[in-house]
């Protein structure tokens, strides 16, 4: 008896294994924290005021800033484009959610040579990344908030302390999202967080 308890636990077992194995796997798909980034997909206009401090005397900046979904649609990549009185700097940008973490990841480089790396949280409509690097020998800690306060607009902060010393305002940002033109905006719409995922989705559909 005890042996054929035995094989009938065997072979339901070899079953299993033989429709899983049959079944093909189904890719991963992006959580709700992912598409929560969707909120910053788009192109953006932006206007930034460097104040004057530990880095220099400050000044007026312009930014362009393109941010798509990249392949799969767990990760937002931006690309920014920076004039005003540091000259021409280009930015490239990388958002994701790191599910072994609990927090979004922020990684950015730019064509000066800087890279940096920050980890985010969102509450409502508010982002918040910290993060550190050294810059010129000094250990800074920089804070980036992020309030995108309706559909098409947001606005930032950035603060660093400086070798352990306090927070202090950097730069104040204020960002506007350049409309879609018609035919995506009929096709897509705004009417659920991840919203630009689902607009891609829908493209590839008809392309």
């Amino acid at each position: 008896m005890r042996r054929s308890t035995i094989l009938v636990v065997s072979w339901t077992l070899f079953g299993v294994v033989t429709v899983a194995a049959q079944e093909p796997a189904k890719p991963p798909q992006p959580s709700p924290e992912h598409k929560k980034l969707g909120v910053f997909a788009g192109t953006w206009s932006d206007e930034a005021v460097m104040k004057a401090g530990p880095f220099g005397p400050g000044g007026k900046i312009n930014l362009k800033e393109t941010c798509a979904w990249f392949t799969g649609g767990f990760s937002l990549v931006c690309h920014t484009e920076a004039t005003g009185y540091l000259g021409q700097v280009k930015t490239l940008t990388v958002l994701t959610y790191d599910p072994e973490e609990k927090n979004y990841a922020l990684h950015e480089f730019n064509s000066v040579g800087w890279s940096g790396a920050a980890k985010g949280t969102v509450d409502g409509d508010t982002w918040t990344f910290d993060g550190e690097s050294k810059i010129g020998g000094r250990m800074v800690k920089n804070r980036y908030t992020i309030k995108v306060s309706t559909p098409d607009s947001a606005l930032m902060t950035s603060e660093v302390s400086v070798e352990g010393g306090p927070m202090t305002l950097l730069m104040e940002l204020k960002g506007t999202r350049l409309k879609q033109n018609a035919a995506d905006s009929d096709a897509c719409g705004h009417a659920s967080e991840g919203w630009i995922f689902e607009c891609f989705q829908k493209w590839l559909g008809r392309h």
